[in-house]
């Protein structure tokens, strides 16, 4: 019989400064940046039960960058930093901005071993990697929204027609909770 892996959630608290992330004309300048994740936003932190079957499970961001090369056109990106990192990835905004995709430096067909993942330990924790985060958007009135982003280096597509579609290199999945004066909502 499978056997399931529980993954609890690591938690990387991410404020956001929406006018320097996202491209879009915010409808009134407001800077709002959070100092600390509320508990009840950890205390509902969703598990995800994983099956022990499945080859790729949750993945090191760090790991997944320092595979990768950033590209404009196909052309590797002129002063990009190297190594990338989390720490200077933000840079890559001066650089070309939208136009910039990450590109594997190694042939994924070989399947390298860094698509696979960190397979969680026995109490359901992913040692050694950052695999996933937690951005909280506070729209004000006690109304709170969580999202707890998993990331992956590879993701299996489906099978259709006897054909897999859909394989992917990077991968977040996501579940949303909105709170209430702290009291959940919806998912």
């Amino acid at each position: 019989m499978a056997q399931l892996y529980r993954f609890s959630l690591a938690v990387l608290a991410i404020a956001f400064n929406v006018q320097h992330l996202v491209s879009a004309v915010p409808m009134e300048n407001v800077k709002r940046q959070a100092t600390e994740v509320p508990p009840f936003v950890l205390s509902y932190a969703p598990k995800v039960w994983l099956h022990s079957q499945d080859p790729y499970f949750p993945s090191d961001i760090g790991a997944q960058l320092a595979h990768t090369k950033p590209q404009i056109n196909f052309n590797v990106v002129a002063g990009a930093p190297d190594p990338l990192t989390l720490d200077n990835l933000a840079s890559l905004n001066d650089l070309g901005g939208q136009d910039v995709y990450l590109t594997s430096v190694d042939d994924i067909t070989t399947n390298p071993t860094w698509l696979e993942g960190v397979r969680p330990d026995a109490n359901g924790k992913t040692n050694g990697a950052i695999s996933c985060a937690v951005i909280v958007n506070d729209r004000g009135a006690g109304n709170v929204d969580a999202y707890y982003m998993y990331f992956y280096a590879f993701d299996v597509g489906n099978t259709l027609l006897g054909q897999e579609v859909g394989n992917h290199v990077g991968d977040w999945e996501h579940n949303m909770i909105r709170f209430k004066d702290g009291i959940p909502q919806a998912v």
